[in-house]
């Protein structure tokens, strides 16, 4: 097969009325006035973002899924994607199956559809780039540089069980399960991001680990925050010390969980938000005047640690 039976087989099937049937060199959107449209891209490449010999369905649904977070991380709502795949050609017959196969479920769970893209051949690895479209009112994403001071940090869910499931991605142990598929699949927030458009000044997801991502809303907030590291949510592991569990939550990232800041007064809100998704919401820390650090931990010494950088 070539690149156009590839796409007619198995990447037409999963578009809309906007892609024109990927018969034009562009989608067409008729944008309503009173909305915001929010553009997002990202690339996973093999051997970085993904080791290669998973199975193509989850590499799809991962792929697919941390562009949806970033949208959860503004407060928008999903509406569709363009996809970008390179791939060597022996690999293709085999990988792009099943690769649409994940595309597919993971767009019937999330409602979006797929309206445009590239297929190429590589010549050793597979590359895979989104860019994902969605919207919200006008005026109410939520930027990263709006937090206040005296804005409490909230972050959602539990964090460093992706950095364990892939530090134990070969392991046997039912104990590190739930690990793995947080790593493998991660579950962007829509809902929860979308709840928040009306009282979080500032939001990020955590991709790159909480402390990158929690210095990444103070600076760009021109504002110091203070971490409890006693409140952070970390999983319960008999297998792991208690440090190294702290530590993965700290710097290890892929968790895609937000992490944002809002005024106190919303506490009451955000406990009946946290009943009604059925997802733990957690106060961790507190934005306050600018320090000589952008980040530090209450009633400790420690200087936090970088965490993961591409360059």
């Amino acid at each position: 097969m070539n690149e156009f039976d590839y796409i007619d087989k198995y990447f037409k099937p999963l578009t809309n009325e906007f892609a024109g049937n990927l018969k034009n060199d562009a989608a067409i959107f008729n944008q309503n006035s009173s909305l915001d449209l929010i553009i997002s891209t990202d690339t996973l490449a093999e051997g970085v973002h993904f080791f290669g010999d998973e199975d193509p369905v989850d590499i799809a649904k991962k792929s697919l899924r941390v562009n949806l977070s970033d949208m959860a991380a503004m407060g928008a709502k999903p509406i569709f994607y363009n996809l970008s795949l390179s791939i060597p050609k022996d690999k293709a017959q085999q990988f792009i199956p099943k690769f649409a196969k994940g595309l597919q479920d993971d767009q019937k769970i999330f409602d979006i559809k797929l309206i445009g893209g590239d297929l190429t051949s590589s010549i050793k690895h597979i590359n895979i780039t989104i860019t994902i479209f969605g919207n919200t009112s006008r005026g109410k994403s939520i930027p990263r540089d709006g937090a206040q001071i005296g804005d409490w940090l909230y972050v959602s869910g539990i964090l460093g069980l992706s950095k364990i499931g892939l530090d134990n991605i070969n392991s046997s142990l039912r104990e590190f399960k739930e690990a793995k598929n947080k790593y493998l699949l991660p579950i962007p927030r829509i809902e929860l991001g979308v709840s928040l458009k009306n009282i979080a000044n500032s939001m990020i997801d955590i991709s790159d680990g909480l402390i990158q991502d929690s210095t990444h809303l103070a600076r760009n907030s021109k504002l110091s925050v203070e971490l409890n590291l006693s409140k952070i949510p970390v999983p319960n592991l008999n297998k792991i010390d208690k440090k190294q569990i702290l530590n993965s939550a700290l710097y290890g990232g892929d968790d895609y969980e937000l992490l944002f800041s809002c005024d106190p007064v919303h506490e009451k809100f955000l406990k009946k938000l946290s009943s009604k998704i059925n997802l733990k919401l957690t106060k961790i820390g507190v934005f306050k005047e600018l320090k000589k650090d952008f980040l530090y931990f209450k009633n400790n010494l420690t200087k936090p640690k970088e965490s993961y950088l591409h360059f």
